[in-house]
Formats: structure tokens, sequence, C-alpha cells
């Protein structure tokens, strides 16, 4: 895998830190029901920790010569906390699996950069994890 490729593939990324970061922003404000000033706290919350990936994946991308994209990849919307919930689980899920195949591309690639990159992979792949999880338990809460 050529550097170019590399950059490709973390401005991909970088598309959906960006969905995710607005997903979840959106949906702060649209929650509605009995807990949704509590689910506003987690959504809000969620959302800070998406801007953090995505500052991340931008000072990748900057840090290795290139440009981050300015855009994001589509979602969908929805009112009521289990469906939010689901959703967010479903993509931090897909993520995983994500990250889980960019380790192996980029250890795979002979660049210089690449352990590094492996490491930065490793880090997102584990926040990702985590959040999955955490929306996961949530979920089994949630009527």
């Amino acid at each position: 895998m050529a550097h170019h490729e590399i950059l490709k593939l973390l401005n991909e990324d970088l598309k959906n830190e960006r969905m995710h970061l607005q997903f979840y922003l959106y949906h702060s404000s649209a929650v509605i029901g009995l807990h949704a000033a509590e689910y506003r706290e987690f959504l809000t919350d969620a959302a800070k920790g998406e801007m953090e990936h995505v500052q991340q994946f931008q000072d990748r991308i900057w840090g290795l010569g290139g440009e981050p994209t300015l855009e994001s990849n589509a979602f969908p919307t929805f009112a009521y906390a289990k469906h939010i919930l689901a959703h967010a689980h479903k993509i931090e899920q897909l993520v995983v699996a994500n990250y889980t195949d960019r380790i192996a591309q980029v250890q795979a690639c002979g660049e210089p950069e690449s352990s590094y990159l492996a490491i930065f992979y490793e880090d997102q792949l584990q926040d990702s994890y985590e959040d999955a999880e955490r929306m996961r338990r949530i979920l089994a809460g949630v009527r």
C-alpha cells in the first residue's frame, strides 16, 4: 500500500468520524421521552469524544503530508432513545470491524509510519469497542 493510499483510507475514516460527531450532536437535541435530559447529556458527551477522534484523524493526515477532507457520511435520524442507541451501537460495531481491518492493512503496507499508524488505530479501536459495549449495556435496559 502506497503513502497516498494510506492518506485515502485515513480520509475515509475521517468522514465516518465526522458522521459520528454529527450523529451524536444532532440526536442530543432530537431525543424525546421520559429520560430525554439524561440521554441528551450522554449523547453530548459522546459527541465530545467523537470531536476528539475527528481532530486526531485530522492531525494524522496533516502529519503525513495530506489534507483532511471536509466531507462527512450521511446518517439516519431518530427521536426515541432506543432507536438512537441501537443505531449508535451499530455504527460503533462497524468501526470496530473497520479498524481491525485497518490495523492489518497498515501493518502490511511497509511504509515507515506503519507501526505508528497501527498503534493509532489500536487506540481508536479500543475507544470504539468500549463505546459499542456501553451502548449495548444501556440498550439492554431501554424499553
